[in-house]
């Protein structure tokens, strides 16, 4: 009888590296497989190996990658940038990203990156976000995309543009085409920062986390260990790169492990959502992740017809966080791509925040999300989560999803309002510590003081232990109390989300005092595309009935607005405090100034771009 052999792939080797910079130069050895591919890239990707379809991008291998950084390191020189400077960096992703990034790693820069500003946004907010940015980082010089760099500079004078980044402009192409390399790399210590990451929060406040290279690699090798990064495996995902789920995930990990990553730009996702899935079953990855948004955006929009004969079984690891999970996303994205082939127990979905690098729990591989059924009323009223009975109704109940357990040599507890930790089941707000921690706010010694407890990390998240495993129930202070009980906000807005009309992901519930009622009134905003006024009359109504159902309590107003008037963070997180304070003011539409000005910017923002099209076509005609 012949003897069977286990055929788990074997693992793959991580890294040792102790800083970025030296994961870069690890990274070029042969045996390590790193290969970076970039899709849809256009004109402006670096000179590596372009695929034969037009979607193929550009594939940069490890000795590559490490080139590209050699030269825009000294590109970033010669513009005057030193060791312990800080850039900022206005790139969505791409090669041009990692040029900059691993750039300021060899040359010991230090790269602040935040989210572009788009056209279709609030210019002044983007203006007045990128200048207190500027200001705070100290950073000496800014890269970023040729339409962005006309934006900012039609921008200055009436925004920032007295800091030294907004007057020292560099182009992420010009990093990518410099004929010159770095010939000797800086040597940093693990203590020193290697990364700022830039965050709004709930507040829309920007605060710069400042990561070692000690925290961000321990992060990473945490995360592909836990994981279990075999040979065969690869990732595809599109998250953007300025973002920590984008960057650690998907750049980061790829090259501590030593394995493929195919990385779309987000907007191609937003467009056609369906890319994501057929890079994944194109380039048989094995590893992807995205915020519930994502997932509810395919299983809403996405048609058996847009992948043809597409194949998911090879996707193993479905990783979803950065914000609420639904237990409703995790069912409905499951049912409609099990045809081909995805299965229920690849879901991860895990906790993370900026402050920790990015993860900081994770459940059990191979197991289905686990689903806490609770009673509404014991969790709403009481703060404990009482498992439900089989004999409460549904709208009695109210479900979370775990999250795992701690990362290995990390902790998770949950304390009351005095520090003091509480006992299973009760709620409590989620605290986290370990070697991933941050150092700091960048320049905010009284912030870092705030959320920095004996070692702890006040993440100011709402949740809850059952059998040791995390379940998170939402934000401290986005929690609605009204007429002596006290709503979760993503509970609302889970339930609008499912009325016809309203945007996937793009409802926000806040609440506002009202002195006479003596409580707090609910206040729905949705974002649709509906236009004619009966159609929005009707939205309104539907999306009264959907939150009475789901919660028993009827919002008191329903506003109903146009695409792109809600805030979210970075990462994909509903800014609903600034949508409250929006609303109080009544700026919930856009005053004449800002219409004009966002029209006049978004003019300069598109010309750019038709500039340099025209230019390629005239290139490939001569």
């Amino acid at each position: 009888m012949p003897v069977e052999t286990d055929r788990t792939p074997p693992l793959r080797p991580l890294t040792r590296a102790p800083t970025l910079g030296e994961l870069l130069l690890e990274g070029a050895e042969p045996e390590r497989n790193v290969s970076l591919r970039f899709l849809f890239v256009g004109d402006d990707g670096p000179p590596g190996r372009r695929g034969d379809a037009p979607d193929d991008g550009v594939t940069l291998r490890g000795l590559e990658v490490l080139e590209v950084a050699r030269r825009a390191a000294a590109h970033l020189r010669a513009r005057g940038v030193s060791a312990g400077d800080r850039v900022l960096v206005l790139l969505g992703g791409g090669p041009a990203f990692l040029a900059a990034f691993g750039g300021c790693q060899l040359l010991g820069a230090v790269p602040v990156s935040l989210s572009p500003p788009l056209p279709t946004g609030s210019v002044d907010e983007h203006l007045a976000r990128i200048g207190r940015v500027a200001a705070l980082s100290g950073a000496v010089a800014t890269v970023t995309l040729p339409e962005v760099a006309a934006y900012l500079r039609l921008g200055r004078g009436r925004g920032p543009g007295g800091e030294p980044a907004l007057s020292r402009i560099i182009l992420g192409r010009d990093l990518l085409a410099e004929p010159t390399r770095l010939a000797r790399p800086h040597q940093a210590r693990p203590e020193d920062p290697a990364f700022v990451q830039c965050t709004s929060g709930a507040t829309g406040d920007p605060r710069l986390v400042v990561l070692s290279h000690r925290a961000l690699l321990t992060n990473v090798r945490t995360i592909a260990t836990v994981l279990g990064f075999r040979e065969g495996d690869g990732g595809c995902a599109w998250l953007p790169l300025f973002h920590d789920m984008g960057l650690m995930g998907f750049v980061l990990c790829p090259l501590a492990g030593g394995i493929p990553s195919v990385i779309l730009p987000p907007e191609v996702f937003v467009r056609r959502p369906q890319e994501w899935l057929l890079g994944i079953a194109r380039y048989r990855a094995t590893i992807s992740a995205a915020p519930n948004f994502g997932y509810a955006l395919c299983a809403r929009r996405v048609q058996p017809a847009d992948l043809a004969a597409a194949d998911l079984s090879c996707w193993r690891l479905a990783l979803c966080g950065g914000e609420a999970v639904s237990p409703r996303t995790l069912a409905a994205f499951a049912s409609r791509f099990a045809p081909m082939g995805f299965r229920e127990s690849s879901f991860l979905p895990v906790y993370g925040l900026a402050e920790i690098c990015l993860a900081a729990t994770l459940p059990p591989l191979g197991r289905p999300p686990r689903i806490d059924s609770v009673e509404r009323e014991a969790v709403l009223c009481r703060q404990v989560a009482t498992p439900a009975g089989e004999s409460l109704a549904p709208a009695e109940t109210i479900g979370f999803v775990s999250v795992g357990r701690a990362m290995p040599a990390h902790e998770v507890r949950l304390v009351d309002a005095e520090g003091r930790p509480v006992a299973e089941r009760r709620l409590g707000e989620i605290e986290v510590r370990g070697p991933s921690l941050m150092n700091g706010y960048w320049g905010a010694e009284a912030q870092t003081a705030a959320v920095l407890r004996d070692g702890w990390l006040r993440t100011g998240d709402l949740g809850y232990l059952a059998d040791g495993e995390l379940f998170v129930t939402g934000r401290h202070k986005d929690v609605i109390i009204t007429r002596g009980r006290n709503l979760f906000p993503e509970d609302i807005e889970r339930a609008v989300d499912g009325v016809p009309g309203v945007r996937v992901g793009r409802s926000v519930a806040f609440g506002v005092p009202d002195e006479e009622l003596g409580t707090e009134r609910i206040v729905v905003l949705c974002e649709t595309r509906l236009g004619g006024q009966p159609e929005r009359d009707r939205l309104q109504r539907q999306v009264r009935v959907a939150v009475l159902t789901a919660t028993g309590m009827s919002p008191v107003e329903v506003v109903v607005a146009a695409p792109g008037t809600i805030c979210k963070t970075t990462s994909g997180k509903l800014q609903r405090r600034r949508m409250r304070e929006r609303y109080l003011l009544g700026q919930l539409g856009p005053p004449r100034e800002t219409l004009l000005t966002r029209a006049r910017l978004g003019a300069s923002f598109f010309l750019e771009r038709a500039k340099r099209a025209i230019t390629r076509r005239r290139g490939a005609r001569r």
